[in-house]
């Protein structure tokens, strides 16, 4: 039912962040061109380089939550989400001073590629990613809603965003000046401290009274003591730094290869194919807390082969039919402004079918051996990548870094996870298995 309500959420979602994303699209290259299209996309994309701002130790706080009996007086939950957000605090102020290196040194310039050309455009990178880390540690609240096992209700308010980014964007381009197109970005940035602020006040209010009771332990350094967490963290971080590594960094990798047009073009295929991905992980993601629950009770009886099965067919269906209205639907989107190949279009395809066939599979790994098992799988992708990308996309462009994270996830994730759940059944299906083998 979990995994109903989220990938029933996540369909609204997407359809609401599919919309508005079209239309913001629209309006930046109807009004500002090509170029600020580029550097918009890259600055807003910032967040997901650094989306390990827990450091990994959320993923303790989610099992925790899922298994306990009444988290919301559990003190081991209690004491654990102190840490948690001692951590997260600590992220935002080392975050905010690289940020200030970065612009003080003139490096924004080196990251954003041709974009950075742009008048303001490191002063907008600077600002934008400042906003961020000052909304970071409000981003417990997913961590909170998901181990509660309301991932629908996380999905649910992120669809907010949409729409508020596309009001943003109109007021700057309706109201502002010329020279300040190249601070479109920070609407993406506001939006989001928006929603992370009404979803920290959801999850308040979810896990009353303790979150704000371990909210109000965080500055008490002697006489709070926190919990153990990084035993999991440091393992779960290496699986927090994949995503950014091996997928966000296509975009900058683009950057260095191509110019503002391959950036564009890269952008507008991600907008859609992205969101087509986001529904196969709000059902994945909602199979974390499930799996959890069952196997701490007894209850798991089967792995998730099949779920794997049905997630990669159901995405090669999506991609599929996105194939063959793929001329009309980005003429669309871009206006004409950007011409998307086929070869992208299928590129993309093959990433997220790949990506659904993960995530059952990863999810099921998500006990404290599982996930310690996962780090080796995971660098070794991201390494993968990362080299691949750099290798072929000056020859492939766009295409190159999503083909090669398609074919590291298969090839160092997929296979090794399948193998390793078939030889370690009895541990992942729990209690159930252990007494029939005993």
């Amino acid at each position: 039912m979990t995994v109903l309500l989220s990938l029933g959420a996540r369909v609204i979602s997407m359809v609401v962040s599919l919309i508005c994303g079209v239309l913001t699209v629209r309006l930046i290259l109807g009004e500002a061109g090509v170029e600020y299209y580029a550097l918009y996309t890259l600055i807003a994309s910032l967040p997901t380089l650094i989306s390990f701002s827990d450091l990994g130790s959320g993923a303790v706080l989610v099992n925790s939550i899922a298994t306990s009996d009444d988290a919301r007086h559990d003190s081991r939950v209690r004491a654990q989400l102190t840490t948690v957000g001692r951590i997260m605090i600590g992220f935002a102020g080392i975050a905010l001073l690289l940020d200030a290196i970065l612009f003080a040194t003139g490096t924004w310039r080196a990251v954003l590629g041709d974009a950075a050309d742009v008048p303001g455009a490191e002063l907008a990178a600077f600002t934008a990613l400042a906003i961020f880390c000052l909304a970071v540690p409000l981003g417990i609240w997913q961590r909170v809603l998901l181990g509660l096992h309301r991932n629908h209700w996380i999905i649910l308010i992120q669809a907010g965003q949409g729409p508020l980014n596309l009001l943003l964007v109109w007021l700057i381009l309706s109201m502002a000046p010329a020279s300040a197109h190249s601070f479109l970005a920070l609407s993406s940035m506001i939006s989001g401290a928006v929603i992370a602020a009404i979803g920290f006040v959801c999850a308040l209010i979810a896990l009353s009274p303790l979150l704000s009771r371990a909210l109000a332990d965080a500055p008490r350094l002697r006489t709070a003591r926190g919990a153990r967490v990084m035993h999991v963290g440091w393992p779960m971080l290496a699986q927090l730094l994949s995503p950014p590594l091996a997928v966000a960094l296509q975009r900058y990798v683009v950057a260095q290869s191509g110019g503002t047009h391959e950036v564009a073009e890269y952008s507008a295929a991600a907008q859609v194919f992205f969101a087509v991905n986001g529904v196969i992980a709000a059902g994945g993601l909602a199979l974390w807390p499930l799996f959890a629950r069952r196997r701490a009770a007894g209850t798991l009886t089967t792995g998730p082969y099949a779920l794997s099965a049905a997630f990669a067919a159901g995405a090669a269906l999506a991609c599929a039919v996105l194939w063959f209205i793929s001329p009309w639907l980005f003429d669309f989107i871009t206006n004409g402004a950007v011409e998307i190949s086929p070869g992208t279009v299928l590129a993309f395809g093959a990433m997220v079918v790949c990506q659904a066939a993960l995530y059952p599979l990863g999810m099921f790994l998500m006990d404290d051996a599982g996930i310690r098992f996962q780090v080796a799988p995971v660098l070794l992708m991201t390494a993968s990548t990362v080299v691949g990308a750099v290798l072929i996309t000056p020859i492939l462009g766009p295409p190159g870094p999503v083909l090669a994270n398609a074919v590291s996830v298969l090839v160092f994730q997929i296979v090794p996870f399948a193998v390793y759940i078939a030889r370690h059944r009895a541990r992942l299906l729990g209690a159930t298995a252990m007494q029939s083998a005993a």
